[in-house]
């Protein structure tokens, strides 16, 4: 299935459930694979507004994609916030670690992070 298929089947999905949030996080994924990362991030966003009776692995996975989505936005201060609420739950998740040195030492060396 292509991006623009998920996007497409995923249209007009809303976080009622834990099934919600996952088809929210593909297309998420779908989007910034598309280079739209402001629609990613706001997907995301939706997806984790509501957090009761979701499971620990779904909750990282969007807050890892939303680290993503930041990064791809250039908003570096946001992308190692979530970086950091993952690390904080399982240090081994993904790539999390280096991810997060990565951002770290860019905002030290003097990058533009924004919130």
């Amino acid at each position: 299935m292509t991006s623009l298929e998920i996007v497409r089947i995923a249209d007009d999905v809303s976080n009622e459930s834990a099934a919600h949030a996952a088809l929210m996080l593909s297309k998420a994924k779908a989007l910034r694979a598309q280079g739209l990362h402001t629609a990613a991030r706001d997907t995301l966003t939706a997806a984790l507004r509501r957090t009761k009776d979701r499971s620990r692995d779904l909750l990282l996975a969007l807050r890892y994609e939303r680290a993503l989505v930041y990064a791809g936005l250039n908003q570096h201060m946001r992308s190692l916030t979530e970086p950091e609420k993952v690390s904080a739950q399982d240090a081994e998740y993904e790539d999390v670690g280096k991810m997060w040195g990565l951002s770290v030492r860019f905002t030290l060396l003097g990058g533009s992070g924004q919130r």
